[in-house]
């Protein structure tokens, strides 16, 4: 699995909520807000002590996030809108053909190999790439739309779009196609459009894919296992007819703990243990912080899981979103802000207690927040 991570919020990806395949670029504000003052265990606790926040160097202009955590002091993301590493704080442009591309690093493994998705202005459309530290460029994935992980072994994991069949999950190495991914669509329940999230050392691949349920498309969360190739299993609970809802797997440890949220008006943090045979076990958001919270990543030995809760419906007096990390068996704790006022996300875990995301400094009355790519120190990860 990858030192790193996730996917995502962002990547999107996980939650596919329409036939069309609905990527979501992180949880949608809703009209309800969640209520406060959830009854759960206290903030903090022995396991994860003091973690220290750690800005590193940014690119002029634009959002800047860590989303991939490697060996130590390796970690990379997107900073100005394009693709980065970072060595210790010193940040790295990742050489790109010609063409005014942007786009994101979303996992690296242990020996350096990079992978990420590029836009392409003007057109909407988008590539897959890998590169490998020292390397002179990305390598285009042949038909690849997105690349979302990758393992120790150099397996990616990512998006394809075949002619006519819409989206769908394909595993690359040594840049060649090594299988696609399927789902059953013989009762003609799912549709056309799914993607490939994320892969462990063991070759378990999850994804996130959309059904038909009661007249409408909700989001599920899948798993592919290890071994030969079959059809994809659905995490459960699968949503009855009226219930609306939707699961999302973001990330998946080497003992194959899939972490990721269902999605009703708003997000519940939640995690799926093998043999995926039972609904998930939900992780408590810190009270003041109301109920909302997103599972981004999971460390590959599985001891501490990141994620944030954006608390979007905060009012005056209260606090802003925050970063969260929770030990395994353990209550969730907040990661420090840069600023009292500023908000923070996690999104990438490691071994080591590295924890990767972002967090805003002192907002600026005539521009919007700053985001500073951060890596906390957590003393509980080795």
């Amino acid at each position: 699995m990858v030192l790193r991570r996730l996917r995502t919020a962002r990547v999107l990806v996980a939650g596919l909520l329409t036939a069309g395949l609905t990527v979501a670029a992180g949880p949608t504000a809703t009209a309800t807000a969640p209520p406060h003052g959830r009854t759960g265990p206290a903030t903090g606790s022995a396991g994860c002590a003091n973690p220290v926040p750690r800005t590193l160097g940014r690119l002029p202009g634009g959002f800047a996030v860590v989303r991939a955590l490697g060996r130590p002091g390796i970690s990379a993301g997107s900073s100005g809108g394009v693709p980065v590493y970072w060595t210790g704080t010193k940040v790295h442009r990742v050489p790109l053909p010609p063409g005014n591309l942007s786009g994101e690093v979303t996992a690296v493994n242990r020996h350096g190999l990079m992978v990420g998705t590029l836009h392409h202005p003007g057109t909407g459309a988008t590539s897959a790439f890998s590169f490998r530290i020292g390397g002179s460029g990305v390598k285009l994935l042949p038909g690849g739309t997105a690349a979302n992980d990758v393992n120790d072994s150099g397996v990616i994991a990512g998006v394809t779009t075949g002619a006519g069949s819409g989206r769908t999950g394909v595993l690359w190495k040594n840049n060649a196609v090594l299988r696609h991914l399927t789902v059953d669509g013989s009762t003609g329940e799912y549709g056309g459009a799914f993607t490939a999230v994320g892969i462990n050392d063991a070759g378990t691949v999850i994804g996130g894919g959309s059904r038909y349920v009661g007249g409408e498309w909700v989001g599920v969360g899948l798993v592919w296992k290890a071994g030969p190739p079959g059809h994809a299993r659905t995490l459960l609970p699968e949503a009855a007819p009226g219930e609306g809802y939707s699961s999302v797997a973001a990330d998946i440890s080497r003992t194959g703990r899939v972490v990721g949220h269902r999605l009703f008006t708003w997000g519940s943090p939640v995690h799926w243990d093998r043999p995926y045979t039972r609904p998930p076990a939900e992780a408590a958001v810190p009270p003041e912080l109301g109920a909302e919270g997103y599972l981004t990543a999971i460390s590959p030995n599985g001891r501490l899981t990141a994620g944030y809760a954006p608390n979007r419906w905060a009012g005056p007096g209260e606090e802003s979103g925050a970063a969260l990390v929770w030990p395994t068996g353990r209550p969730a704790i907040k990661l420090p802000r840069l600023h009292p006022l500023g908000t923070a996300e996690a999104h990438a875990v490691a071994d080591d207690g590295r924890i990767g995301g972002y967090a805003t400094g002192l907002p600026d009355p005539d521009e919007p927040e700053t985001a500073y790519p951060v890596i906390w120190r957590c003393a509980a990860g080795g």
